[in-house]
């Protein structure tokens, strides 16, 4: 069996999102969706529900009463911050785990997807040009293709490395010409393969090339320059983090300029660490430890 062959079938044995990450996907991309579906999704996951609420009445949120169930939660924290919370949850052990290819510790992708997540639903805000929730889940997965594509990078590093080093290529390129593969395009296939919606396909699929669309997409733009920022900020990264190229591109076509992504970056500093705060260590990668109430 070829490299390229052997690629594509460990992507069969990625396990895939569960059933009320996927149902919960689908339903923040429709727009009839309402509050009541949204609760409904998550109600009857009981490990989920426990999980969340757990994570509401932890000290992170200093609510001046308890939150006991989903609606009380809606209520208190509002839609997006829940929604934030239950993806967050559901993919927590898939990213925490090392990347040694890339260079990441336990934790560090996770570190990186959140921030990314939080940035995309800030440009996504900004712009208006795209649906918050779901750009935030695509932000949290835009890089799910490294999990895959980590052991081939660790043994072609010092060929990609050269590549990046010699010859100017992006190690996305790199990634390409050695293994046939980009972790953008891996990512691509396991979104398809987990029947994501369209539009997650392609932000997952082009977060670092979002010019090669015609027509554009507005939220593989907005998850580019959420990329971007964090990237810029150190937020996470890897070997690799400081070998992507803004598309000036996807900046001209929404007026923005370099200081736009730092002043989104900086905010995100912020946040991630009040996210981490919300979290007793950085995720093992083995289960979710969260403050207690």
């Amino acid at each position: 069996m070829n490299r390229a062959n052997e690629i594509v079938e460990k992507i069969e044995t990625l396990p895939p999102l569960p059933d009320t990450a996927m149902k919960l996907i689908r339903v923040v991309n429709d727009p009839r969706s309402t509050v009541d579906d949204i609760v409904e999704t998550i109600r009857y996951d009981q490990a989920i529900t426990a999980e969340v609420l757990r994570l509401c009445n932890s000290a992170y949120f200093g609510l001046s009463r308890r939150i006991t169930s989903l609606n009380d939660a809606m209520l208190c924290l509002g839609t997006v911050k829940v929604l934030q919370l239950v993806m967050s949850v559901h993919t927590t052990n898939l990213l925490a785990r090392e990347q040694s290819g890339y260079g990441m510790d336990p934790g560090v992708l996770w570190k990186h997807s959140v921030a990314v997540a939080l940035a995309a639903a800030q440009f996504a805000g900004l712009l208006r040009r795209a649906n918050g929730s779901l750009a935030f889940t695509a932000g949290l997965l835009h890089d799910i293709g490294k999990v895959i594509l980590n052991d081939y990078v660790a043994q072609e590093f010092t060929i990609i490395a050269q590549k990046v080093t010699e010859e100017g290529a992006s190690f996305m390129e790199a990634e390409q010409q050695v293994l046939g593969f980009s972790h953008q395009d891996i990512g691509g296939m396991i979104a398809e393969r987990w029947k994501l919606p369209e539009n997650m396909v392609l932000s997952i699929r082009h977060h670092h090339v979002p010019s090669e669309l015609d027509p554009p997409n507005d939220l593989v733009d907005v998850v580019h320059l959420a990329d971007c920022a964090c990237l810029m900020f150190g937020l996470g990264i890897g070997v690799d983090g400081l070998c992507y190229r803004a598309d000036s591109t996807v900046l001209s076509r929404h007026n923005l300029h370099e200081t736009d992504l730092e002043k989104i970056g900086v905010q995100i500093l912020v946040d991630v660490k009040r996210v981490e705060a919300l979290f007793t260590t950085p995720p093992s990668g083995d289960r979710l430890q969260s403050v207690g109430s």
